[in-house]
């Protein structure tokens, strides 16, 4: 599984994890304790989000944070919507709206190895 690391950021307040690159996922999923670690409160965040599959049993809401990985984005970090839920036991993930929006990939899942970049 490709997973990355990042640095999200939300106010003056900063978390380091790893995200799964899901060319499956429709959008960026951030778990709870994430967000309440950058500061979120869940009362603030009044989008509500519908998710699918696995996590369709949580609630969402509609958040955005800054990402930075100092080799993609160097010193500047990218603005990503996610959805911010409820469940704890998801990784961070990194779907179709709007991390494949910035970034190209390429999976080469027999070789075990993926590429990311900057969109031009």
């Amino acid at each position: 599984m490709p997973r990355l690391p990042v640095v999200f950021s939300h106010g003056n307040r900063s978390i380091s994890c790893e995200g799964l690159i899901d060319t499956g996922s429709t959008i960026n999923v951030l778990p709870y304790v994430y967000g309440l670690a950058l500061g979120m409160v869940w009362e603030e965040h009044v989008v509500e989000l519908k998710l699918t599959g696995a996590l369709a049993q949580h609630e969402a809401r509609a958040a955005s944070v800054w990402m930075r990985n100092v080799s993609l984005t160097g010193s500047n970090p990218v603005h990503l919507a996610v959805a911010w839920t409820r469940a704890d036991d998801t990784p961070v993930i990194f779907g179709q709206i709007n991390f494949f929006m910035e970034f190209n990939v390429c999976i080469y899942r027999s070789q075990n190895y993926f590429e990311v970049w900057r969109r031009d």
